[in-house]
């Protein structure tokens, strides 16, 4: 693991991050300087308390997965050596650390590391030269849409020309349901649509955990938001429930949404269809429950679900 710089103060830290949120220089202007403002971060992670890093963050709307990739950034040793050569992204570093050493030195030797390299080409590149080995040196993602029924007898007929075709590129057509790692794709899907719940529910429950009494945390061991939303359902709607006097109506009115976002959250988040039909139970128990009492609870609900449950 590479040396841990010394520790900034929350003030020094803050200092690396003046840049305007979304702005491609807010971790560095190149990539070494992101590899110092990661080495900063990995420092603050390794002696702040939860709740300073909890407040940092919060205050720099700087989002807990932005931070421990920076912190997973400084631990790689890989870096180092090809400082010079960066890219000025943490994203783009961050598909680095996460290659085997032999794929980092086939991209080093192949001039996919340059400081232009964006995260999108070198995944890109990853994706291709894993691939590699395999018999398939590429995938071309295709839909074919029929604009007529056809017989299943028809469909066969289709799909024998479609091959036929293929073998002249030395190509080969394969059945599926719109690809080779079509479980990966949605699960890939579902945990980008999960995580921009996330973002929601951060800013939502930031405050909140924040000022809630400290014996409070301590009960359900919370230290930050990012904890309560990774933690257990029960222990979630505990917490909140406990910090508004076991009062139901009042949990209900004040963080419906809230609950509602975990849910679609842990809907994303399971590949099982018996837990997601659970799941969608539930809000439909909540809304038959409390839509007679709170106004609009019902629509708030479905644009939950048009939005993060589809």
């Amino acid at each position: 693991m590479n040396d841990l710089p010394q520790c900034p103060t929350t003030e020094e830290l803050a200092d690396r991050l003046t840049a305007p949120l979304g702005s491609k220089d807010r971790f560095g202007r190149d990539g070494a300087a992101v590899l110092v403002t990661a080495g900063l971060v990995a420092a603050a992670n390794a002696s702040w308390d939860k709740s300073t890093i909890s407040t940092f963050q919060d205050n720099q709307k700087l989002h807990p997965k932005v931070w421990d990739k920076l912190v997973a950034i400084h631990k790689d040793q890989k870096l180092g050596s090809i400082k010079d050569h960066l890219p000025a992204s943490y994203t783009a570093l961050y598909a680095l650390v996460v290659m085997k050493d032999e794929e980092l030195k086939a991209a080093e030797a192949e001039g996919v590391i340059k400081s232009s390299a964006s995260s999108r080409l070198i995944l890109d590149w990853t994706k291709a030269y894993r691939l590699k080995g395999s018999g398939i040196e590429q995938e071309m993602p295709l839909t074919l849409v029929l604009k007529q029924d056809l017989t299943a007898e028809r469909q066969q007929d289709l799909l024998c020309a479609l091959k036929e075709v293929a073998l002249q590129y030395e190509a080969e057509v394969r059945e599926g349901k719109g690809g080779l790692k079509q479980a990966e794709v949605k699960a890939e899907a579902r945990k980008a649509v999960a995580d921009r719940i996330e973002e929601e529910l951060m800013r939502l429950l930031g405050p909140v955990v924040l000022s809630a009494p400290e014996d409070l945390k301590s009960k359900f061991e919370v230290r930050s938001a990012a904890e309560l939303i990774n933690g257990r359902r029960d222990a979630f709607t505990g917490f909140l429930q406990v910090l508004e006097g076991k009062v139901q109506e009042v949990f209900w009115r004040k963080y419906g949404r809230t609950y509602c976002l975990k849910i679609a959250r842990d809907f994303n988040l399971t590949d099982s269809r018996t837990d997601r039909f659970q799941l969608k139970d539930r809000l439909k128990k909540a809304v038959e429950k409390w839509d007679p009492i709170i106004t609009g609870f019902r629509s708030m609900v479905t644009e939950i679900q048009s939005t993060y449950m589809k």
